[in-house]
């Protein structure tokens, strides 16, 4: 794969996260200064909770799945039509036992159950990720980010409808669970305008769905950990704390999940690059993911002076008053981005090299940190007892952790040298633009 295809793939994901960033900030905004803290804790929280249900969807299939689709292009409409039925069954599974938890946890309250309702549908419409890695293995990321780009602008302009209109918070759950639909149908016309058969003629096979969900069995363990220990703050505030925490909370949570969207982008980008190179030499593998961890590592580094320098003054005109807490609380989850963001190509490095095992339990120590350190720390501090619970257990999990494994110990030893020597980081990205570009110049 040439480096021309992996920029365009990079560009028009940067495109989609840009948007999807500008709009996540401009609505958050608007949206939490509507509906003030209390109001948007409960929102937050439904759909935090949401996301800890819908992990069930995921199975482990997301990256794995363009890698089959690589390997065996002959085979793409059964793996497809497999993926699809299976992630289908699974996200209802996850709304049904979501509504289950609202009824049981909440009731009585009818506007909570409300939320989880909206919550619940989008969760149904969460399907796309067979159609997005269908879309990525033939490096044609334009049109899952288009999709992605109307379905949010969509979604924005209902939410600012529903500001306009002095709606409820129940408005701003079925706004999302609109953007999921559109999302959804989208993604599905552009599959079909680019060839992709209609999703009645999917095929469907068990035998392909048994290996598959052995093979992912381990990456879908990985990821709810991993979501765990993302989204357990927001639940463990809502039974713990108070209602102005928990918004505060939400707030800085979601600014700090929205730089998250970079490090995505480009290892969604150049995930096909990757793999051709590990299968073209150890060497050249090796020395593709030093140079990514070094790129996610100086953006990551970024990130935190950002928001050290820039978002205080900007978070107290746009937020008001009563969110007088999102900076430090921001600033504290701050110091996880680098750890985010290398998190990103740690991904995609189990899934090519298929060490899954090792990663289950990297992350199940995480999560049971993360809950460990919330329940020490949250009835105390709070709030901000729940962002150093984030930090410690995101830290641990993505890098700490690998240095007792054989095999991870190199990723530890690769991930170092981009953490504690980020100008030798910069120096090599640098050699390596000016490799590339002298061999374009002699071409």
């Amino acid at each position: 794969m040439s480096r021309l295809v992996v920029a365009k793939n990079t560009a028009w994901i940067l495109l989609d996260n840009f948007v999807s960033l500008a709009l996540s900030f401009v609505v958050t905004m608007l949206v939490a200064r509507y509906l003030g803290p209390e109001q948007f804790g409960l929102f937050s929280y439904a759909f935090a909770t949401a996301s800890i249900f819908a992990i069930v969807g995921h199975l482990g299939l997301d990256g794995l799945v363009v890698r089959e689709f690589k390997l065996r292009p002959e085979e793409n409409e059964t793996i497809l039509g497999t993926v699809f039925n299976l992630k289908l069954i699974a996200y209802a599974v996850a709304a049904a036992a979501l509504m289950l938890y609202a009824c049981l946890a909440h009731a009585g309250d009818p506007t909570a159950i409300a939320l989880f309702g909206f919550a619940a549908l989008m969760i149904l419409f969460s399907s796309t990720g067979a159609l997005n890695a269908w879309f990525q293995a033939r490096s044609e990321n334009l049109y899952p980010s288009m999709a992605s780009i109307v379905s949010k602008a969509v979604m924005a302009v209902l939410k600012l409808s529903a500001i306009a209109m002095a709606g409820g918070v129940v408005l701003f759950a079925a706004a999302n669970a609109a953007g999921a639909a559109i999302a959804f149908a989208s993604t599905y016309a552009f599959f079909r305008w680019r060839g992709g058969l209609p999703i009645l003629k999917w095929k469907s096979s068990g035998r392909e769905a048994r290996r598959l969900m052995g093979e992912g069995a381990l990456l879908f363990l990985a990821a709810a950990f991993t979501t765990i220990y993302l989204k357990i703050g927001q639940v463990m505030l809502q039974w713990m704390s108070t209602p102005d925490a928990l918004g505060n909370y939400a707030v800085a949570a979601l600014l700090s999940e929205t730089i998250y969207i970079l490090p995505i982008a480009i290892t969604t980008a150049v995930f096909p690059y990757l793999i051709h190179s590990y299968n073209r030499s150890a060497a050249e593998f090796d020395q593709h993911l030093q140079l990514l961890f070094d790129l996610l590592v100086i953006l990551g580094f970024l990130g935190i002076l950002g928001v050290i320098f820039v978002a205080d003054p900007i978070i107290g005109i746009v937020f008001g008053e009563e969110y007088d807490r999102v900076y430090g609380l921001l600033s504290i989850l701050s110091l996880a981005i680098p750890f985010m963001f290398l998190r990103a190509a740690l991904n995609r490095w189990i899934v090519i090299t298929r060490l899954s095992a090792i990663n289950v339990v990297i992350q199940a120590i995480g999560a049971v940190l993360n809950i460990a350190l919330g329940l020490l720390l949250i009835p105390r501090f709070g709030a901000e007892g729940a962002a150093v619970a984030t930090v410690v257990s995101y830290g641990f999990a993505t890098y700490g952790a690998l240095v007792f494994s054989s095999q991870t110990r190199p990723l530890f030893v690769a991930m170092s040298r981009s953490l504690l020597q980020p100008w030798a980081a910069l120096y090599r990205l640098w050699r390596f633009g000016q490799s590339y570009s002298e061999r374009r110049n002699s071409v």
